[in-house]
């Protein structure tokens, strides 16, 4: 669908009913350092004051959530202090507002869980996790835990892709699909902190980085080889993100909530990709005509 303002204002989405449409939920402009080089879309802070300013303006703009970036992405910006998304967090609490925190050192996540994080963009990346920090997830049973993972550098069977792309584009991805080991070991540290966060009982949601349609797809499979099983990824994508995003009328089949689901002609139960044999998907009650195009 389009997001243009001819039929839509990108900020009254959420309380419309939009044919054929998802919900639409927004954090608004991120909070970040300054990124030279980089278009100014995020709320770029040097401050305290600065953070909890940006807090105010998006606070305002009525945002369902607060995001921050705690990451230098490669030694490339500073990275937000801790005095700073302290700031961040407690004026976003006092507005009755969770932030979540895209990280990738397990220092700043054990820092981020002091000061009163709600979740995390994504997990650990640059270690395996130690017993402080596992310790510090499970005394915080409300803490989210979005995994994120990243491709896991293996060549796979991308057939189930081909009839939705074109043929360049399905030539692009195939060119792509290759095994990569520095990829593989950059999967292995998430995916064994994922695997003991899960153990420990930690709430875990499902979300992509990628702009692919079928990433959900990728991640749900990502999820189960790093050793959720395929219940524990279905619960994690609909019951828990549901309850984590505050749509208390969808995420589970029970009588009174909205009859958004998807029918499969296989189980996911025996291989989590039989999520991507669709043979139906119902929103609000309503079957979606698939034969058309997204515009």
């Amino acid at each position: 669908m389009s997001l243009g303002s001819d039929n839509y204002d990108i900020l009254d989405m959420r309380s419309q009913t939009i044919p054929g449409a998802a919900r639409f939920l927004s954090a608004g402009r991120g909070i970040t350092m300054h990124e030279p080089g980089c278009p100014p879309i995020p709320h770029w802070i040097s401050s305290a004051a600065e953070g909890r300013k940006a807090v105010v303006e998006l606070a305002g703009q009525k945002v369902d959530m607060v995001k921050i970036w705690v990451d230098t992405r490669g030694n490339k910006y500073p990275k937000v202090t801790p005095e700073i998304y302290g700031a961040i967090i407690d004026e976003a609490h006092k507005r009755g507002l969770r932030v979540s925190a895209h990280i990738f050192d397990m220092e700043d996540a054990k820092g981020l869980m002091k000061a009163g994080l709600d979740a995390f963009a994504h997990g650990v990346r640059d270690k395996d996790i130690d017993d402080e920090t596992l310790a510090m997830f499970r005394q915080r049973p409300n803490l989210i835990l979005t995994p994120n993972l990243p491709d896991r550098g293996v060549k796979t069977d991308l057939s189930w892709l081909k009839p939705g792309l074109s043929p360049e584009e399905f030539a692009k991805l195939e060119k792509a699909n290759t095994d990569q080991p520095k990829t593989q070991a950059f999967f292995g540290i998430q995916a064994r902190n994922l695997a003991k966060l899960n153990a420990a009982g930690v709430r875990i949601t499902l979300g992509t980085d990628g702009n692919r349609p079928w990433g959900p797809h990728e991640e749900m499979a990502d999820m189960v080889a790093a050793g959720m099983t395929p219940m524990q990824v279905i619960v994690a994508a609909t019951r828990n993100s549901a309850e984590f995003l505050r749509l208390a009328d969808m995420g589970t089949l029970q009588p009174g909530k909205s009859a958004d689901f998807i029918v499969l002609d296989a189980n996911p139960l025996d291989n989590i990709t039989n999520t991507r044999r669709i043979a139906s998907v119902i929103l609000r009650g309503a079957a979606v005509d698939r034969s058309q195009p997204v515009r």
